[in-house]
């Protein structure tokens, strides 16, 4: 590394990334960070990183028109220029067996977290964070494009990097995702089944279009968490309720199925999360999760979204997570809200 690419480097660094290098260092020479601790710490750690990015509109997308290694390359330029992981590295995509391999080779001197250049870890470690923080990262992408592809982590001699004399090298092979194709298409054939179901009943009268599009939330009383009243709560309990319950028992892996209005308004939840009140907090805040707004941030964003799919991940205790999938709903050509469907690994 010539002077100017130090003085560059070391005029990037900050006190989060001296911070965390070091911190993984001495992990390392202490010998309580492996493979079966980073693996999943780092899974987590992206999935929170692509919450963060969702929330302030910074994730990019891939582009079904570009190739992979397009997709991939700009993909790690926004992580870069979010995270400053390093100043040199590229992509390159290989055949193997009809699976496409993207290989990533970043270059030691160059790597701003790396326990190698200020950390103190020793040079010879194959544990290192990137290849679970870019799979996990370019799954979400991935998903988001309906590109209906997963990466996974090649497996090298020691771990998931293999380490050359100036590069750090890390693949992640590209397969069909078919279990996240058959989620899709469920929830797509769910929205289908609701939009024509809401039709028919503007069309034969069933619910106007004045009550459909109420968007009056009305407080109950004496409802905690609080709950709302509109004039489409008893059409969605009645007819969208059932088509609910039937695609949550499509899968075991589905842990809600729920329609939303464009603002988080929740009419009728599934039948297990819609229990009778008790008068008991704790109780009704999981046994009744009907007529509520649920307006939090992964909430809102399904709602609100427009784009054919939205796929979000949320972190939940530690090491577990839910994914929620949504796609938007339109009656009549008109955007009313969105289709959610949680599901756990």
């Amino acid at each position: 590394m010539s002077e100017e690419e130090k003085k560059e480097r070391l005029e990037k660094l900050t006190g989060a990334h001296v911070f965390w290098a070091s911190l993984v260092g001495s992990s390392y020479d202490l010998g309580i960070m492996n493979q079966a601790i980073i693996v999943p710490a780092m899974k987590a750690t992206a999935q929170r990183l692509v919450l963060h990015q969702m929330y302030k509109n910074l994730l990019p997308k891939f582009n079904p028109q570009d190739s992979l290694d397009i997709n991939i390359k700009k993909a790690l330029d926004a992580l870069n220029e979010y995270l400053q992981f390093a100043n040199h590295y590229n992509v390159s995509i290989t055949q193997e067996n009809s699976k496409m391999i993207a290989t990533i080779n970043i270059r030691k001197d160059s790597c701003m977290f790396c326990p190698v250049g200020v950390g103190g870890g020793p040079v010879d470690t194959s544990v290192c964070p990137y290849p679970p923080l870019f799979s996990t990262y370019f799954d979400v992408l991935a998903k988001n494009t309906l590109s209906f592809l997963t990466p996974k982590m090649k497996k090298e001699e020691k771990g998931y990097m293999k380490k050359e004399p100036q590069d750090c090298i890390m693949s992640f092979i590209f397969e069909e995702d078919d279990a996240f194709k058959s989620i899709y298409e469920i929830l797509k054939s769910s929205v289908e089944k609701i939009q024509t179901t809401i039709e028919n009943a503007l069309k034969d009268g069933v619910i106007s279009e004045e009550e459909l599009w109420d968007r009056n939330y009305i407080p109950i009383e004496n409802t905690n968490p609080q709950k709302y009243k509109t004039k489409f709560t008893d059409f969605m309990k009645k007819f969208i309720q059932p088509i609910e319950d039937e695609v949550l028992n499509l899968n075991k892996k589905f842990v809600f199925v729920v329609l939303v209005d464009e603002n988080g308004y929740l009419p009728a939840h599934n039948t297990i999360y819609d229990q009778p009140l008790t008068g008991d907090y704790q109780k009704d805040l999981a046994g009744n999760r009907s007529m509520r707004i649920f307006n939090d941030p992964t909430g809102l964003a399904a709602a609100k979204n427009t784009d054919p799919i939205l796929f979000q991940i949320y972190p939940r205790d530690l090491g577990k997570i839910m994914y929620d999938i949504s796609m938007p709903v339109t009656i009549n050509g008109k955007h009313w809200g969105a289709l959610r469907i949680g599901f756990k690994d």
